[in-house]
């Protein structure tokens, strides 16, 4: 039976909280995220703006929140910012395409067009949660 020079129970013990602190987080940004989406459902058209003003303030709030459960971890290196810039491009080209998947889908199945919007929330709230979550949990202590 051979051991791993890397492994300890100083490292078993290390690791356990972090990984309980990265389950708190994805929790956390899943619910906004679906809190962010049933915002996308509400059916009054004339809101469009007013839900998208919302969703942006939601979605400041989520990042302001996983920074605080990673207690605002530093030590992020040049490719850890570049990640979270193409992180965030990569979220806007999700959110596109999760729109017009629901809005073509829409053309065959009308009552999934109602649904674009909520789609494009979930997506966009998710993907930049999961990226700014990559970038606190790579944060040195």
């Amino acid at each position: 039976m051979s051991t791993n020079p890397h492994f300890t129970p100083q490292s078993r013990a290390i690791s356990q909280p972090q990984s309980r602190q990265a389950h708190r987080v994805r929790g956390l940004i899943l619910d906004y995220a679906l809190g962010i989406s049933i915002l996308g459902l509400i059916p009054i058209p004339r809101l469009f703006t007013l839900k998208l003003i919302v969703a942006f303030g939601l979605v400041l709030k989520m990042i302001w929140d996983i920074g605080k459960q990673w207690h605002w971890r530093k030590g992020q290196d040049f490719l850890a910012i570049a990640g979270v810039f193409f992180g965030i491009l990569g979220a806007l080209a999700m959110t596109l395409t999760a729109w017009l998947t629901f809005v073509g889908l829409g053309v065959f199945l009308p009552y999934l067009k109602g649904l674009a919007i909520a789609a494009a929330f979930f997506t966009l709230s998710w993907a930049i949660g999961q990226t700014v979550n990559q970038f606190f949990a790579s944060g040195n202590e």
